[in-house]
């Protein structure tokens, strides 16, 4: 990645975080105040931040910001990289809302609250890719991507909690479905690309 690629995607992540400030503020605000009230466990922090993770990713659906889409078009950047940029707005708004779950949790001291936070970051981080596709469709295609994003969350707390090894098999499920989705969203923004 050349430097000036590296400015427009730092510069596309600055301005869709600014645009979404509110979100990412009402998305920690809910995870802290969650972990006022839940009882210590990885089951609420993993599906309250993965439901939080998909509402970011819906955010980025084109049209919500029409000046930030027409920037972006215009931006020197291939479909591909286009797509780890944006891809990097709801991931950083999940993540917040699992630190601040954390943080608040650590508070009241609750055991392994560092280790519950990590397998609900890895969670919130693949449900949201999984849901970023459907932030470019319509319809049943997008109901469909979205049960997809829900469906790994379950399929992530089923493996952190019954599987053996649970939180290392939740590990590599996630970062293979994240990875599997991102590579998707890539390839869709690309069929816009020009070049």
């Amino acid at each position: 990645m050349t430097p000036y690629v590296g400015r427009s995607s730092f510069a596309l992540l600055q301005a869709r975080l600014y645009v979404s400030r509110q979100l990412v503020l009402y998305a920690c605000a809910a995870a802290a105040f969650a972990a006022l009230l839940a009882p210590s466990g990885t089951a609420i922090p993993l599906f309250l931040c993965g439901a939080l993770g998909i509402v970011a990713a819906l955010e980025q659906t084109p049209g919500r910001h029409e000046h930030l889409d027409r920037c972006e078009q215009s931006a020197p950047l291939f479909g591909r990289q286009l797509a780890r940029a944006k891809a990097l707005v709801p991931c950083t708004a999940s993540v917040a809302a699992v630190i601040a779950y954390t943080v608040v949790a650590s508070v009241r001291e609750l055991h392994a609250a560092g280790i519950v936070g990590l397998v609900a970051a890895v969670a919130a981080i693949a449900t949201t890719l999984v849901a970023l596709s459907a932030s470019l469709r319509s319809g049943w295609p997008r109901a469909l991507y979205i049960i997809g994003a829900c469906a790994t969350s379950v399929v992530a707390y089923a493996l952190s909690a019954y599987a053996a090894y649970g939180v290392y098999a939740e590990m590599i499920f996630c970062v293979a479905a994240a990875f599997i989705a991102l590579r998707q969203y890539g390839e869709t923004l690309a069929r816009y690309d020009p070049v």
